[in-house]
């Protein structure tokens, strides 16, 4: 077995390594991930084989999710040249051990869009009386949809014109139409964090989704991220609902 100092030394490395080539994703990740090798099943013909289970922080994990196939390609090229160890294969996980999700009462927040107040009632119901990975699936079905809803709400297609990213904005592209939104309400310099904090967020939100439907293996992992979804979700409307107010 890597014995655990041996361990931290290589991520330092590769810490280093992609904070001296400027990858801010793949830092953020390696910095909120513990390591964990395991010996390869062919190891008595392969000794120096290991594989390695990547545990990242949940929110980083979501966060950078699109990113994750990039960072598992790099680091398994990486140790193989930088160790003397031989990595089959790297898995990239959420960090469950570390999913902590406080016991309370999600609330929906109030708008001027009745849908969109009875969408978030139904999700925060559906929730409360889950009890298999069915449901849970339920909830990031009808995430999505009131995600499209509450972009049907604010988008308009004559009004919002400036597209930098030429991001396709057609019926049922309700990340791109809402990031586009964000993008003409939000504008100036004065703005930047804010549009950046909001597009984060709608990011969040469908990553949140993207995970819970993959992961089919833990039952309470799944309850976990589909709390995280519904708060997520009424995050973002909580702030399509402050920028739309804003005179």
């Amino acid at each position: 077995m890597i014995k655990k100092e041996e361990v931290e030394k290589i991520k330092y490395v590769l810490i280093s390594i992609s904070e001296r080539n400027k990858e801010i994703k793949i830092k953020e990740i390696l910095e909120n991930s513990d390591f964990h090798f395991t010996p390869h099943w062919n190891n008595k013909a392969f000794p120096n084989a290991y594989d390695l289970e990547i545990r990242t922080d949940t929110n980083i994990y979501t966060k950078n999710y699109s990113s994750l196939e990039l960072l598992r390609l790099y680091l398994q090229g990486r140790l193989n040249k930088a160790t003397n160890y031989l990595i089959d294969k790297i898995n990239v996980i959420p960090n469950y051990d570390k999913l902590q999700i406080v016991n309370f009462k999600i609330q929906p927040v109030s708008t001027q869009w009745e849908e969109i107040n009875f969408g978030q009632e139904k999700l925060i119901k559906i929730l409360n009386e889950s009890s298999d990975s069915i449901d849970y699936q339920s909830i990031g079905n009808s995430a999505r949809i009131l995600m499209d809803k509450l972009a049907r709400q604010v988008f308009i297609k004559e009004k919002h014109l400036n597209n930098p990213e030429n991001l396709d904005l057609k019926d049922g592209k309700f990340k791109n139409q809402l990031k586009i939104y964000v993008e003409n309400e939000l504008y100036g310099k004065e703005n930047k964090e804010l549009r950046k904090l909001s597009k984060s967020s709608i990011d969040l939100v469908l990553n949140s989704i993207d995970i819970m439907n993959i992961t089919t293996h833990q039952l309470n992992a799944r309850k976990h991220l589909a709390e995280l979804c519904i708060i997520s979700l009424i995050s973002v409307i909580s702030i399509i609902k402050t920028i739309s107010e804003i005179k």
